[in-house]
């Protein structure tokens, strides 16, 4: 990776006004969640994938001659699919919509014109919370607000869930591949190897359910879409550290390329 991204929270306030001065600065605010994922892997899986999305992508936005600056995460995000799991800290999408609001006014009123929120988590009421948030800051004249990752309206997501990346994976059915499944524990070895639990994923057996369906049926809740299941679905075993790898350096190329032109046309 290239040289360190800069930390927003490690700036001092002068240092912090400079950066907001700066038309070329773009603040990277990662979003994240405190949620279960399986009897293999830690709960802050979608925190830690919010702060990696942040740290790929921001080298191919220096290359384009922007300067990402790093902003504390938001931890906790919405979670009513996983809010019967304990572990699970969830906010209301209400309260997840104020304090992105919030947060991102008050990067505003010291000058930063260009935010994106860097997302891994793609439960629906979070999605929702989102969009609502950017609606309500983009009726703000110059200033910038866009999603990167999991993002709401556009499901699947083209850069996540695109066709390139789920090709690396060697699971015998890619299609229900979603939470805490191959991807997720690939990317937990490769970001974070410390924090799976190795022997239990290797002894879990695959999860084939058509959570698509079950959300377009209604289901709202994990427990609902896989009764009696342990809060995964697809094949943990299947994870491997080179396919985490891989898999978020095309994500990051895929999502930056989709966020240049919009960062340039304003």
């Amino acid at each position: 990776m290239s040289r360190a991204l800069p930390r927003l929270a490690d700036c001092t306030s002068p240092e912090a006004a400079r950066l907001a001065r700066d038309r070329r600065s773009v603040v990277l605010l990662p979003l994240g969640a405190v949620e279960q994922h399986g009897p293999h892997l830690p709960l802050s899986v979608d925190w830690l994938g919010a702060e990696e999305l942040a740290r790929r992508i921001a080298p191919h936005l220096r290359r384009a001659g922007w300067k990402p600056v790093l902003a504390p995460s938001l931890p906790y995000g919405a979670s009513p699919l996983a809010e019967d799991w304990a572990g699970t800290m969830s906010l209301s999408p209400a309260t997840l919509r104020n304090a992105i609001v919030d947060l991102v006014s008050g990067l505003a009123r010291h000058g930063f014109r260009k935010i994106v929120l860097t997302n891994y988590q793609a439960d629906p009421g979070h999605l929702q919370a989102i969009a609502a948030a950017q609606r309500t800051l983009v009726r703000r004249r110059g200033l910038i607000v866009l999603v990167a990752g999991f993002t709401p309206g556009r499901t699947p997501s083209p850069s996540m869930l695109n066709p390139r990346v789920a090709a690396m994976l060697s699971s015998a059915r890619p299609e229900l591949e979603w939470h805490s499944g191959e991807m997720e524990t690939s990317f937990m070895l490769a970001a974070a190897p410390r924090l799976v639990r190795r022997d239990i994923a290797r002894r879990l057996p695959p999860a084939w359910v058509d959570w698509r369906g079950a959300l377009a049926r209604g289901a709202r809740t994990f427990r609902a879409m896989n009764p009696g299941g342990k809060g995964y679905f697809g094949s943990p075993a299947a994870g491997r550290a080179a396919t985490g790898r891989r898999a978020m350096a095309l994500r990051a190329k895929l999502i930056a390329a989709d966020l240049l032109p919009h960062l340039r046309a304003r």
